[in-house]
């Protein structure tokens, strides 16, 4: 429920600064729509029409007075609304300040009086882009002048209340709406304040657990990739001794055939790599709208919000993991790359993020066009490093099916999910050139669908059917 409570303890000198760069922006003063009657306004005319019909009919001057009054006292009130417009500051935050789709989220509204009288009880109401298009409504309290110079925490309130994003994007917020009146409510006045600001809201991100390919059966972050060339062990890990070397990291075995010393070095490792194809052309979902609701969410396209899910939640997957992740898209770049696990924590972050704001393309684009910056402008061979490749795609064109199937090594592990009904070619083609196809339905949950890969699926099993 919302909630209201006097402001306290919070960085005057903060929000000081916050309301003077707003107020030069012009964002919170108020924009207040046209001034209007009320009901009761607009019956305290009418009454006092029918007394002076009256009065003019029965010649009782007394029934003029009264209805002279009565036709005052709502001019009076509209007057009164109009003059005393409410000019507050709104700052606005967010808890958390990136959300995952379904999930709660605090909004905090700090509201202060900018007027020099002190303002009247209101109704609040905030924007909000998803049903039902506001958050509230609920009471603002009367609020203290604001004196220049002098701090006046009776000034400010603060509102809450909580969304539920249905679905990922860049949502709009704001601005908070107030309803306001005179004492007999006879008159009442809106104002938008505060502008808006942006929430993004990234996919939630499924975790993926038991189940899927053996390959990713390690260590976690710790698991590596020993690189080695060819020839007798002990040259490989040796080398001649150099001053300041270890008298630890003495290999004597190998000092011994060599007739010098040698020592022990470090091998070249290096983390696994894998990489992430997604078609994010619009002319490979054809259920643009389709869907409706909430699965369509922010592209319109239930197949589409599926494979951002399955993206994010395969590439978090992977890259705590301990791989080192490559998203590649069919159409021009729009997902950030993933963080090195060597930075710290939180590296998927950035990702998650750009996930939020991603979009089919149109077709307008020429794919085989030089520096696409996808990978399409050389040919149809694999590119990129080693490693095992998944593949999210629905309904491609044949141009885009054949690249992305051609994106997968001999030998290597391919896993393409498959979304929708209609998208038999897709499998035949991908099955052909030794992919594991996972037809998959928008409905479906992603943590089932990585459960339902063979565990037994492994570079060059022969379950791939690999004809290449």
């Amino acid at each position: 429920m919302p909630e209201a409570r006097p402001l306290s303890r919070e960085p005057i000198e903060r929000e000081r600064m916050v309301r003077d760069r707003l107020l030069r922006e012009g964002r919170n003063v108020a924009r207040p729509s046209a001034t209007r009657l009320t009901r009761r306004g607009w019956a305290l005319l009418a009454f006092a029409a029918v007394c002076i019909a009256v009065a003019y009919g029965s010649g009782l001057a007394e029934l003029l007075y009264a209805g002279g009054f009565l036709a005052v006292l709502p001019v009076c009130a509209l007057v009164l609304v109009h003059l005393r417009r409410r000019r507050f500051s709104v700052v606005r935050s967010f808890s958390p300040v990136i959300v995952s789709a379904g999930s709660l989220a605090r909004v905090d509204l700090v509201v202060r009086n900018l007027n020099a009288t002190a303002s009247g009880p209101a109704t609040w109401a905030d924007r909000i882009p998803w049903a039902p298009g506001i958050a509230g409504p609920g009471t603002l309290p009367p609020l203290a002048p604001s004196i220049p110079g002098t701090t006046n925490r009776g000034a400010g309130t603060r509102l809450r209340y909580t969304v539920r994003p249905p679905s990922r994007g860049i949502f709009t917020i704001g601005p908070l709406d107030v309803s306001y009146s005179d004492p007999f409510a006879l008159a009442s006045g809106s104002a938008s304040l505060g502008g808006v600001q942006q929430l993004s809201v990234i996919p939630a991100v499924v975790r993926l657990g038991g189940g899927g390919p053996s390959i990713l059966a390690g260590e976690g972050s710790a698991r590596v990739v020993q690189r080695r060339t060819a020839g007798n062990d002990d040259d490989l890990m040796t080398r001649e001794y150099r001053s300041g070397d270890a008298l630890r990291r003495v290999h004597w075995r190998a000092s011994a055939r060599h007739g010098e010393l040698m020592v022990r070095q470090e091998e070249q490792r290096t983390y696994p790599e894998a990489r992430v194809l997604i078609d994010t052309f619009r002319s490979g979902y054809g259920d643009d709208g389709s869907a409706g609701g909430t699965r369509a969410g922010a592209s319109g396209s239930g197949s589409f919000e599926w494979a951002v899910r399955m993206v994010a939640s395969l590439g978090v997957h992977l890259h705590r993991a301990g791989y080192l992740v490559e998203v590649v898209e069919t159409a021009p770049q729009q997902i950030a790359p993933l963080g090195n696990l060597n930075q710290g924590a939180g590296q998927d972050l950035e990702f998650l993020v750009s996930l939020a704001g991603v979009r089919p393309i149109g077709d307008t684009w020429n794919r085989h066009s030089a520096g696409d910056g996808a990978g399409l402008s050389g040919g149809d061979r694999a590119a990129g490093a080693p490693g095992p490749v998944f593949a999210v795609l629905s309904d491609p064109d044949p141009a885009t099916l054949r690249w992305i199937a051609a994106q997968r090594r001999p030998f290597e592990l391919g896993v393409a999910f498959v979304i929708g009904r209609r998208a038999a070619d897709a499998v035949d083609a991908l099955s052909e050139a030794g992919w594991s196809c996972l037809p998959v339905l928008e409905t479906d949950d992603p943590a089932a669908v990585w459960a339902a890969i063979s565990p037994a699926t492994a570079p060059g099993d022969p379950a791939q059917g690999d004809r290449r």
